[in-house]
């Protein structure tokens, strides 16, 4: 299927692996430029050069914390005059590890998902959109998480502010669309990345069990994620939704939130 990106720019924050990374080389397999941001100068210059090699398109690596006032704005300014105007932005950064129940956590874990996690998204959509526009639109393609629709009491503040994601997509959708901006969210569940991976060898050294009961644990009963198919999913599954979403080819989807669970709850 020709995804209609070719000598487009696309950026991509958290594109050194994981769903970003796959993303992008669904984006690169038909010609597309990409500009891949990371907080790791060597995982994102890797990771672009193996894109340049592989496909050969233009792929290259800039460093940002989302996290971090004023960082993204500087690197979109960057990518912009280096590499042109962005026909669309993904944005799969935004996990971290200080979250509880509401009585674990303290106000600076709360303010660090608030952080990290919604005002990565808002500062890169801030920073972009503007350049969209003015050339003419471009899509938006966010990520939240299975566990925004889905409570979990483990995570009070991650899973609030993948819900505020989930609102501030479909507020940017119904905002900007007469402006020629879509805009999109992806909700994960639970997928095989390298903090799950760890997680199931883990539990598979610690109970002596084999991996695919390990899985069945973590899933299951660690998780508390009843999963249709019964497996995590693999980054390449959500890439290729992601992929899709920012092509011409979902030019009249928008303010869409796509489970891509499984089949955890429906």
């Amino acid at each position: 299927m020709d995804l209609g990106v070719r000598d487009r720019l696309y950026i991509i924050f958290g594109g050194s692996r994981g769903m970003g990374l796959e993303a992008a080389k669904v984006l690169a397999a038909d010609g597309a430029k990409l500009a891949l941001v990371s907080r790791s100068r060597a995982d994102i210059d890797a990771a672009a050069a193996g894109l340049a090699e592989t496909y050969g398109v233009t792929a290259s690596g800039y460093v940002a914390d989302g996290g971090k006032p004023g960082e993204i704005e500087a690197v979109i300014g960057e990518i912009a005059e280096t590499m042109g105007t962005p026909r669309g932005l993904l944005v799969t950064t935004g996990l971290t590890g200080r979250n509880g129940t509401i009585e674990d956590v303290d106000d600076d874990d709360w303010e660090a998902n608030f952080q990290d996690v919604l005002m990565g998204h808002v500062r890169a959509i801030r920073a972009t959109a503007p350049l969209m526009i003015k050339s003419g639109g471009g899509a938006v393609v966010t990520t939240a998480a299975y566990s925004a629709r889905a409570a979990k009491s483990f995570l009070f503040p991650y899973a609030s502010m993948k819900a505020a994601v989930i609102n501030l997509t479909k507020n940017v959708a119904k905002t900007y669309g007469l402006d020629g901006i879509r805009a999109n969210c992806v909700c994960p569940g639970a997928f095989d990345t390298v903090r799950v991976a760890g997680r199931i060898s883990e539990i598979e050294t610690s109970q002596g069990v084999s991996r695919e009961e390990a899985t069945r644990i973590l899933m299951y009963d660690v998780f508390k994620m009843p999963v249709a198919l019964g497996r995590p999913g693999q980054a390449s599954e959500a890439g290729e939704l992601m992929a899709f979403l920012l092509s011409e080819r979902a030019a009249y989807l928008t303010g869409a939130i796509i489970n891509i669970d499984g089949g955890t709850d429906f």
